[in-house]
């Protein structure tokens, strides 16, 4: 399962003013700050078959590594407000018997599962194997893109551990694409409810906006003005 908090700075304000802020500065944990080359590419059938479940297929580079994800609604989010997003996320990287993969002819559900259990991920939901046996080999085409600069920092709060990130790029398709600037805190081992006290304090004390769409979202926004 994937939870997070999605962010826009304040007119006038960038991540340097978030970074420095001493909340910020006295929860970071001593192992410096990583930066990434990021492309995503996100899939679906001529019909839409991904986006009217709510569900995304996305093709990630992260540098010169290669992620297959899968996001999928949940049924009880924990929060239900603008900037706090959880997801069923389901993620293993490429390797080098994966290049002949090619995702335009749709998608095999045994590799997808084999893939998984592969990266020590042997528990997904009903939910996850029905939509891959409705998606199989359903051809799919690239739908809108996000291409950016992620820089990350360990971050602690309370009992719990996230990823901050940083992104800067550009998001659309080929043919219309729009600047943007994003923060997000994502949590990787603790609670969930931290992650919600977490998002109170951010906001009271920091130059932020609740995103109200993920960055799939609103890349295909923009593909949808096209049409």
């Amino acid at each position: 399962m994937e939870a997070e908090l999605k962010f826009k700075y304040k007119e006038g304000f960038s991540q340097f003013d978030i970074i420095n802020a001493s909340f910020i500065a006295n929860n970071l944990l001593k192992a410096g700050n990583m930066s990434y080359a990021m492309r995503s590419s996100y899939y679906d059938t001529s019909d839409e078959f991904f986006r009217r479940r709510m569900a995304v297929l996305r093709l990630r580079r992260q540098n010169e590594r290669f992620y297959v994800t899968l996001k999928m609604p949940i049924l009880k989010p924990l929060e239900h407000s603008e900037g706090y997003f959880e997801r069923q996320e389901y993620e293993f990287e490429l390797q080098e018997r994966d290049k002949a993969i090619d995702l335009s002819l749709g998608l095999n559900s045994n590799w997808f599962l084999q893939r998984l259990n592969e990266n020590g991920i042997d528990t997904y939901s009903q939910d996850l194997i029905q939509l891959l046996k409705l998606a199989e080999k359903q051809p799919l085409h690239e739908v809108c893109v996000a291409d950016y600069t992620r820089t990350s920092y360990a971050f602690a709060f309370r009992t719990s551990h996230f990823e901050i990130c940083f992104d800067e790029g550009y998001l659309g398709t080929s043919e219309k694409i729009e600047q943007f600037s994003e923060l997000e805190f994502e949590l990787l081992s603790g609670k969930g409810e931290d992650l919600v006290a977490l998002k109170g304090i951010l906001l009271e004390h920091l130059p932020l906006v609740p995103m109200r769409q993920s960055k799939y979202g609103r890349a295909i926004a923009i593909a949808d003005q096209l049409k």
